[in-house]
């Protein structure tokens, strides 16, 4: 979807540019629908010196359990389990696992390789990586919305029922240049649940972030609320509460993620060499 926001945000840079001025700015989900376009944005916000928060409101969502891993933690992996399409809802699936993902050990490296699996190729690659299935089971088990079928109550995940239940699964492995591993798995659940494994220690670090949609007729969704508060905070602070570095990455990630699932073949990212880092 051609959303005009490189437009409209270029629009702004020529207000600040004729007025000598800036403001902090805000940017809704992911940068640009071209990668050149979203690191011209984040170059612009750098040149102007001015504050730059884009994103999701899934990192700032209520988490169940309340979880913050803590900064240097020596993470190998992560999952996202959640839902939606291509191109809207896996942006939001990929800022819930990168938020998490950045506090590791040595901070974030950029993206080397983007592959989409659907189906049965992604069921035949889980099959191969144990790691993996026991995220995958960690994220799965932190929902609230998994089915019941017959003979798998669900208190009962395993991965042979996550195939069985979500056989036209799809998702994304994302592979970082210091050899982290992303995966994000869309399936038919309602809700964002996160799981990481610490290397040294192979505990399983999992939640899921509040996403509580409208109900009843209501149009209010209570999980802007957070993410407006830090934008608040910005224009207060004039300092942005996390890098926009991040939605530049998950950007990029879903740019490379719907032209995977296009080619159906993996989507080398050599230009994604975006290293950051994060604090408390």
């Amino acid at each position: 979807t051609l959303y005009p926001r490189h437009r409209f945000f270029k629009e702004v840079m020529s207000v600040f540019e004729s007025s000598g001025r800036s403001v902090p700015v805000f940017n809704d989900k992911h940068l640009s629908t071209d990668w050149g376009e979203c690191v011209e944005m984040v170059g612009d916000a750098r040149r102007l010196g001015f504050p730059f928060m884009a994103g999701s409101s899934l990192p700032v969502t209520r988490r169940f359990p309340v979880t913050e891993i803590p900064v240097g933690t020596p993470l190998v992996e992560s999952v996202c389990a959640a839902y939606g399409g291509a191109d809207s809802y896996d942006f939001h699936g990929l800022e819930t696992a990168q938020c998490m993902s950045e506090r590791r050990r040595g901070g974030e490296t950029g993206i080397r390789r983007v592959t989409a699996l659907k189906g049965a190729a992604l069921w035949e690659y889980v099959a191969g990586r144990p790691s993996t299935q026991r995220l995958l089971v960690a994220a799965l088990t932190r929902s609230h919305n998994l089915p019941v079928t017959d003979g798998y109550p669900t208190d009962a995940v395993t991965v042979d029922w996550a195939r069985r239940v979500f056989p036209t699964g799809w998702g994304y492995v994302i592979e970082h240049r210091d050899g982290f591993l992303t995966t994000l798995f869309m399936l038919n659940i309602r809700d964002f649940n996160y799981a990481g494994l610490d290397g040294d220690s192979g505990r399983i670090i999992s939640c899921q972030m509040y996403l509580p949609m409208p109900t009843h007729g209501s149009s209010t969704a209570d999980f802007f609320n957070p993410q407006i508060r830090h934008i608040e905070r910005m224009i207060v602070d004039n300092v942005p509460p996390y890098p926009v570095e991040r939605t530049l990455l998950t950007s990029g990630m879903t740019l490379a993620g719907v032209k995977s699932l296009h080619l159906g073949a993996p989507v080398e990212t050599p230009e994604m060499d975006i290293r950051y880092s994060v604090s408390d």
